[in-house]
């Protein structure tokens, strides 16, 4: 959704300005139908003298122009509504000519800055504990994660739990999903040992070779470790883009779905359809997108990612993380603002119970301040968009109902 405010003056007469009043306690069934059916979420109207504001929350395809056309053409008492209001109103000095209620420009949102700035303090909608579903240890000198640049300041160094703990308590998150960062069973084992040490890590989400005839013998081993939770192949960094659809590659999935341990579907936009194919081709699997499958935020574009993801809401199996998608937006100049139409979207696809919020700490740090900043952009972004149980699920419920921690 999105605001629209408008301003608008009433005759400077007290007889005038109480008639208009008592008007609006009582306002015609036609017109809330009608305003309702054109895509109006909430309307509200405030007075101070004669000056009035109007601030509306409308679908975010609506347009003014197009759409108010269409609510006096399609609503009984449309016309005869506003030509009545006409008679109390005037219009406000900085109206443009074909204005009548003029559209005011946003000069602040607390909101947008709290994201900024990070460490919101406001508690939760919804207030309960937070899971993260999505970030990252390593110790740069293991030497297995083949995407680090040494000479990235942000990104080369370690990042151990000592280091996010202190946001975490900040952001008031209790537990995490700890994900891999390299193709290698030796960084899955160096995951599962820091589980076992730290308080908040409730699971590991490590990586296995799909393509590989000893994949069941190799599942089954990590299956017997409490903290293996769930795994992923890195398919985003994979030169085939259709790598999930080999043969033996869906043999195993099939496998995994027999067993029911959760996977999960890192892709780019590109591999994202045939991510799709595989789903559609295992019956039963269990399996979370990561990233939302990395739409390209900083260039606003939103098809044909949006038309594919969307073809994953026949598959009750399958949730999305709300994660990653600062790192896919513009680094220097992101808002809120830029993430609203990709949230909304999979919020309508997936529904409140198949998302999961989700850091990607430290890569997000690319593109943000801190956790905290993570954190109230989702918040800034979901707030109008589901209530509080709503909020909960996405926070904590769903994830650990889909990990089982």
């Amino acid at each position: 959704m999105k605001d629209l405010a408008l301003a608008l003056d009433l005759k400077d007469d007290p007889q005038t300005i109480a008639e208009y009043d008592r008007y609006h306690r009582d306002v015609w069934p036609e017109i809330l139908r009608g305003m309702a059916a054109v895509g109006v979420r909430s309307q509200r109207i405030w007075r101070v003298g004669n000056r009035l504001f109007m601030l509306l929350q409308v679908d975010d395809d609506f347009d003014w122009d197009r759409d108010f056309a269409r609510y006096m053409r399609e609503t009984d008492r449309a016309r005869e509504w506003d030509d009545l209001m006409r008679t109390f109103q005037s219009k406000v000095p900085a109206a443009g000519p074909d204005d009548w209620w003029a559209p005011m420009d946003l000069v602040y949102d607390m909101n947008e800055q709290l994201a900024r700035h990070g460490d919101d303090p406001r508690p939760i909608p919804g207030a309960g504990p937070i899971l993260d579903s999505h970030h990252h240890f390593w110790r740069a000198a293991r030497g297995d994660y083949h995407w680090m640049d040494p000479d990235n300041p942000i990104l080369a160094r370690d990042y151990m739990p000592d280091d996010l703990a202190p946001s975490l308590r900040h952001a008031g998150v209790s537990r995490t999903i700890l994900v891999q960062a390299a193709q290698t069973e030796a960084e899955t084992d160096f995951l599962l040992d820091i589980a076992a040490e730290c308080d908040f890590v409730s699971g590991v989400c490590g990586w296995l070779d799909m393509d590989d005839d000893a994949f069941p013998d190799r599942l089954a081993h990590y299956r017997k470790n409490p903290w293996f939770v769930s795994f992923r192949p890195m398919l985003q960094d994979l030169e085939e883009d259709d790598w999930i659809l080999k043969p033996r590659v869906l043999k195993n999935l099939a496998h995994v779905a027999e067993t029911g341990v959760p996977f999960e579907i890192l892709t780019l936009p590109r591999q994202l359809p045939h991510a799709v194919e595989a789903v559609r081709s295992t019956p039963g699997l269990k399996a979370v997108v990561n990233h939302l499958s990395k739409p390209f935020i900083k260039a606003g574009e939103m098809e044909p990612w949006a038309s594919e993801i969307a073809v994953l809401r026949h598959y009750p199996d399958i949730y999305c993380k709300l994660s990653g998608m600062v790192t896919e937006a513009d680094h220097a100049a992101w808002s809120p603002d830029d993430l609203r139409p990709y949230v909304a979207h999979v919020l309508d696809v997936f529904g409140p119970d198949r998302v999961m919020f989700g850091s990607d700490w430290p890569v997000a740090l690319l593109a943000a301040q801190g956790y905290g900043e993570i954190v109230n952009a989702l918040r800034s972004v979901i707030g109008p968009l589901l209530d509080a149980d709503e909020h909960r699920k996405l926070f904590h419920d769903n994830a650990a109902r889909f990990y089982g921690v």
